[in-house]
C-alpha cells in the first residue's frame, strides 16, 4: 500500500487515508518455499493447513519461530499429478529484510544465506511428517 499510494492522484484518496498509510509500519519479509513431493510417504489424514510454533515464549512474531504450511492438493487432487502433493511453506512476516539488503541475488553469499535461512522451513516440513 505504501508504493501504491504514489500511483494514485493525491486528490483521489482522502488525506486521512494517506496519513494512515504513511503512519503504518511495514512488517518484516516472508521466506517462502514451494515443493512437490510423493504422497506415498505421508499419512492418509494429512491436513491442508499446519502451523508450527517452535517456542511459544518467543511469540508468533519471533524471528523464524513460526512456519505455516499449506498442502492444497489434499483437497484438490487435480493440483498435482497422481501420487503427488504440492505444498507452500512460509515464515509469516518475520524474516528481517536487513539480512538481505545489498546482496546480489546471483552471488554465492546470497545463495548461502538463502540456504541457511530456508532451513527452518525444511526442518518444520519434516516435523509435521512430509
Amino acid at each position: 500500500m505504501w508504493d501504491t499510494l504514489g500511483l494514485v492522484p493525491p486528490d483521489a484518496v482522502p488525506r486521512s487515508y494517506q496519513d494512515q498509510v504513511k503512519a503504518t509500519p511495514q512488517c518484516d519479509s516472508f521466506m517462502h518455499l514451494h515443493l512437490g513431493f510423493d504422497a506415498e510417504c505421508v499419512k492418509e489424514d494429512l491436513g491442508i493447513h499446519h502451523i508450527v510454533v517452535n517456542d511459544w515464549d518467543k511469540g508468533v512474531d519471533g524471528e523464524q519461530n513460526v512456519v505455516l504450511i499449506s498442502v492444497p492438493s489434499v483437497l484438490s487432487e487435480g493440483l498435482a499429478p497422481p501420487g503427488k502433493h504440492i505444498l507452500h511453506a512460509y515464515t509469516p512476516g518475520t524474516e528481517p529484510f536487513g539480512l538481505w539488503d545489498g546482496l546480489d541475488r546471483k552471488s554465492a553469499a546470497y545463495r548461502s544465506l538463502k540456504e541457511e535461512r530456508s532451513e527452518v522451513l525444511i526442518c518444520n516440513i519434516l516435523l509435521v511428517g512430509m
